[in-house]
């Protein structure tokens, strides 16, 4: 696939959180000034190697060709859930261990440069979760490009959360809590709790109880649905591990996929398949 007319002038950069990667940085300018392109940090990420910037991520967004996040999953994560709306490429490098969804070690990204700036690459459309607290008229929005986890919130009481399927009620999940996945997530917490994967490329959300106290519920996968939840037990709302909502202070959370997606940048060449050959290790003898 060759991806015309595009010409990344301008990249902004998000680095992992608490941890010093200015020699990463060296390098990732190093690379591209060859190209002719700028490297603009988030605030953030500047004041973790000693630099300077004023640029938030919604202002980065706005003057950036292309996002780069240096870090792990969770780096990306944010990068994603962050810039979404402004429909920007998001190039995930690794700093560490390879995760589900990093591409790139920064050792590749020199060879890989050239196929970036020629257009040969593809672009990952992954789906993300729209999901809407509320209570009477009061409303809080946010997205999962992971998962949304309805958990207890304490070790010594159960959570019994209604479940609401376009409006028709269909279960009474009564144990840990849920788990509502994207195809993206599946691979993360939904697989540790029994969850099928399922491939990014479907438009599906998964449901998958986190240790039930029944043996007949099952993980549910659903297409174009609205799936709505409600718990008047001492349950907590959990979106991508990075916000926390109590849902004391909400009648209930409905959750659908959302109108836009997210754009990953891969290397033609690599398929989902050989990622779970090298994570999950399948196919050795």
């Amino acid at each position: 696939m060759l991806n015309k007319n595009i010409d990344f002038k301008t990249i902004g950069l998000v680095l992992r959180k608490e941890t010093n990667l200015k020699s990463e940085y060296k390098k990732l300018k190093e690379i591209f000034a060859k190209y002719d392109a700028q490297i603009v940090l988030e605030k953030n990420s500047a004041e973790s190697i000693g630099e300077k910037s004023d640029f938030s991520i919604q202002r980065l967004c706005e003057c950036s060709d292309l996002l780069i996040s240096l870090g792990g999953d969770g780096t990306l994560l944010w990068t994603a859930r962050e810039s979404f709306k402004y429909q920007l490429p998001i190039l995930g490098v690794h700093a560490g261990n390879l995760g589900f969804l990093i591409s790139f070690g920064l050792y590749e990204l020199e060879d890989f440069a050239p196929k970036l700036y020629s257009g040969e690459y593809k672009i990952d459309e992954r789906g993300l979760l729209d999901v809407t607290l509320k209570k009477g008229k009061k409303k809080a929005k946010s997205v999962a490009f992971n998962e949304v986890v309805f958990s207890r919130a304490k070790i010594s009481s159960m959570a019994r959360i209604e479940t609401y399927a376009n409006g028709e009620y269909f279960n009474l999940y009564f144990g840990d809590g849920v788990i509502l996945s994207t195809p993206s997530g599946s691979t993360a917490y939904n697989l540790s709790c029994g969850g099928p994967i399922v491939l990014p490329q479907a438009k599906a959300m998964i449901l998958t109880p986190i240790c039930p106290h029944s043996l007949t519920q099952r993980p549910l996968v659903f297409d174009n649905y609205e799936i709505t939840l409600k718990s008047k037990d001492n349950t907590v709302v959990i979106v991508d591990g990075q916000e926390i909502y109590d849902m004391s202070e909400y009648d209930e959370v409905s959750v659908k996929y959302a109108k836009k997606s997210v754009k990953l940048i891969r290397k033609i060449e690599q398929s989902h398949f050989k990622i779970l050959k090298e994570k999950l290790s399948w196919g050795q003898q």
